[in-house]
């Protein structure tokens, strides 16, 4: 069977067409798009014009290609910035008029769904931490073969770009008001960590687009490699390193950078800050990144 899934980010729509078979997946055609649908959505908690614009159009052009695929089943969910947006229904309204229906996750059900893919993706039988650093949120999911604890921040690239990140280089202040706010909102979750890790050997995964790139851009990759990514173990170190150097450049320098996307160069600061932070709370020295993620935990969930 070919099934096709989109995932409505705050910061990128992705497609991904996979063949299912009764015990396995693979996958057929992957694909991403930086529309920032979580664009503003901090400030005015709603949608902009522009950005549900270039959302739409993107869809559209998903579901063609899905279609003309062969894909029997198309699929979408929305995360942080359709959970927030007082106008999400009017938009959703709209993608349903394309023929696609929504659903959009609780930040429990994103951080379950990550927690699936990331561990099926890397066949890991062992205690996983997984770490989704998104547009908008960031989940923390502890577990092995049930979650023991989880949380979803409002903690984004996206979002601290706009909060925190938003002159270059970025006010000293504003960086120490965005690792407090860090600091705050995963108190609790890193409590629960340190506790349970005193007596377990606990693999730290990560998912999602600001890990992603920054295992890309510590390879030096010209060209995104998936094969290079999956299973790369990203050190807290090289996560400093990156960090210390984006805050020496201009946007456009940033551009140029090998393993970086220049759609994502105006918010990777902020979200290497996020990654660097919540590794310090957590003692993390490395990272295991994984190119499986919550849309793949989608489809295990849905189609099970």
């Amino acid at each position: 069977m070919r099934v096709a899934v989109i995932d409505l980010g705050s910061n990128s729509i992705r497609l991904l067409v996979k063949d299912l078979w009764a015990s396995s997946m693979a996958t057929v055609h992957k694909e991403l798009a930086t529309t920032r649908l979580g664009r503003g959505v901090v400030r005015s908690s709603e949608l902009d014009r522009q950005s549900m614009a270039d959302t739409l159009s993107v869809i559209a052009e998903f579901i063609s290609r899905a279609n003309s695929m062969g894909t029997e089943r198309i699929l979408a969910f929305g995360t942080s910035a359709l959970r927030e947006a007082k106008n999400s229904s009017g938009f959703i309204k709209k993608v349903n008029e394309l023929g696609l229906d929504v659903d959009i996750l609780s930040g429990e059900e994103e951080a379950l769904l990550n927690f699936k893919g990331a561990r099926a993706g890397l066949g890991l039988s062992e205690t996983t931490l997984a770490i989704d650093i998104g547009g908008g949120s960031t989940e923390l999911i502890l577990g092995k073969e049930r979650i023991q604890k989880s949380a979803s921040l409002p903690v984004g690239a996206v979002r601290f770009t706009e909060l925190y990140f938003n002159s270059e280089p970025p006010n000293p202040k504003d960086v120490k008001a965005a690792g407090d706010e860090i600091f705050r909102r995963c108190l609790d979750f890193a409590r629960f960590y340190n506790r349970t890790k005193s007596g377990h050997a606990i693999v730290a995964v990560g998912v999602g687009g600001t890990l992603t790139t920054l295992a890309a851009m510590d390879q030096e990759l010209v060209i995104y490699d998936p094969e290079k990514i999956h299973g790369y173990a990203l050190k807290k170190l090289s996560i400093d390193d990156i960090y210390t150097k984006l805050l020496t450049l201009t946007l456009d320098e940033k551009r140029k950078l090998p393993g970086l996307m220049p759609q994502r160069a105006d918010i990777i600061t902020a979200g290497t800050f996020i990654a660097k932070t919540i590794m310090e709370h957590l003692e993390i020295s490395e990272i295991i990144i994984s190119e499986t993620d919550i849309m793949e935990g989608y489809l295990l969930y849905k189609l099970a």
